[in-house]
């Protein structure tokens, strides 16, 4: 089990949803460089590019320019784990931050909101406990 987030986590995690070809499907023609990162905590970010709806690429460090950027504290990023809160639902309370094309996440908003979902599947250990 890897801390979530983590390298490791995210490959793990990739992985999982990568074997569902109703979810990639759904996200052809997404490309983006993701950050998934942390408010109000001194843990690293992680970032995921994505090419027609595929993963290409995990890092910790960002080798061109990011497009999207989703952030949470801690405890909002476990409740998403826990599916106590849908990615979506703490887009619209501004628990989860975004910062990129609004016209991309809304096209793309239901798939995606699936993909965070499925961060539950993938058994992670949270760092802030």
């Amino acid at each position: 089990m890897h801390p979530f987030l983590s390298l490791p986590w995210m490959e793990d995690y990739v992985a999982h949803c990568s074997k569902d070809a109703e979810l990639v499907q759904s996200l052809k023609g997404f490309t983006a460089l993701i950050e998934y990162g942390w408010l109000d905590a001194p843990l690293a970010n992680v970032y995921l590019h994505m090419r027609d709806g595929l993963p290409q690429s995990i890092t910790d460090s960002p080798a061109q320019k990011v497009n999207m950027r989703v952030h949470a504290r801690p405890g909002t990023w476990q409740r998403i784990y826990q599916r106590e809160i849908s990615a979506k639902k703490a887009l619209l309370i501004h628990e989860l931050k975004f910062k990129g094309s609004m016209l991309m996440l809304l096209k793309y908003m239901d798939p995606l909101n699936t993909t965070f979902r499925r961060m539950g599947d993938v058994p992670a250990t949270f760092q802030h406990e």
